[in-house]
């Protein structure tokens, strides 16, 4: 085996070399000096106990300062976690008060109803700008991933409520009335449900239909399901820091129409095409 010799690499791979190797001789020259002098100045007026003191000293300090430094940090993560729980529980709070306002003004009396695609109120729309924290919530993962999914679980399914209440008002208001106001049609006139629908449209009817469907359901889910996801986040917050104080609320108990409890679905569809000749509906 043979080595290459220096005339065998490139001139300018042997010039960074004679530079560098020039470079660290003058450091070393200027720096080696006088750090020999230093130590040598307190090997000779420096004792063992004079050096030992400051040592000490500045040891312990800086091991306080350190323990100071990271009590402080672990006490504004605790301060900010609690505040981001909070916050995630009472962005829930909002979220079950604006479905519950639906629920009861909206959903309860047309629930089951032939005539709900056509006389489901239009109200003002839900607040679209309920949202949850992922960066600021995601301590929770920690302790219990699924109430962690669940939390966001629950965002989407408020965001398609919200979607479906507002595309609902808008085929109303667009599309529906228009068109009866058109025809000559006015609130609390009686006209066969077969008129209607001609006067509406098959696709304008079938949308609403879908969306009224879409809404009751939904928000009746929704309702419970916040409220389940309240619990559970709340129970593992209190799990992670059982000393501090969390949000808390005791939901409406809400019963349809017949009996069951709000988060039960009708069943779908109202089987108004199953009635084609002798049903009629009223404008509300």
């Amino acid at each position: 085996m043979t080595f290459p010799k220096p005339a065998d690499y490139p001139f300018w791979f042997r010039l960074v070399v004679v530079v560098t190797l020039t470079l660290f001789t003058v450091n070393l020259f200027f720096f080696l000096a006088p750090t020999l002098t230093f130590f040598t100045w307190a090997a000779a007026n420096i004792s063992g106990n004079t050096l030992i003191g400051p040592l000490v000293g500045s040891f312990f300090g800086a091991s306080c300062a350190f323990a100071f430094a990271n009590y402080q940090r672990n006490r504004e993560r605790k301060e900010s976690e609690v505040a981001a729980g909070n916050r995630a529980l009472f962005t829930l709070t909002q979220m079950y008060n604006e479905l519950r306002q639906v629920q009861k003004a909206i959903v309860d009396p047309y629930r089951g109803r032939d005539d709900a695609w056509l006389n489901l109120p239009v109200g003002p729309p839900l607040s679209e700008n309920l949202s949850f924290d992922t960066k600021e919530i995601s301590f929770v993962m920690r302790t219990d991933a699924m109430t962690f999914a669940e939390l966001f679980l629950e965002e989407r399914r408020y965001r398609l409520a919200t979607f479906m209440v507002k595309e609902h008002t808008r085929i109303a208001l667009s599309e529906a009335w228009p068109r009866l106001e058109a025809a000559g049609i006015h609130f609390g006139d009686h006209h066969p449900m077969e008129e209607m629908k001609k006067i509406v449209g098959a696709s304008t009817v079938r949308r609403l239909e879908v969306f009224t469907n879409g809404i009751i359901r939904n928000i009746d889910e929704d309702v419970k399901s916040i409220t389940e996801a309240f619990t559970k986040l709340r129970a593992t917050l209190k799990s992670i820091y059982p000393n501090r104080g969390f949000i808390d609320f005791k939901p409406i108990e809400v019963a349809t129409s017949n009996g069951n409890p709000a988060a039960t679905p009708t069943g779908g569809q109202t089987g108004v095409l199953g009635r084609r000749s002798k049903v009629t509906a009223r404008i509300r």
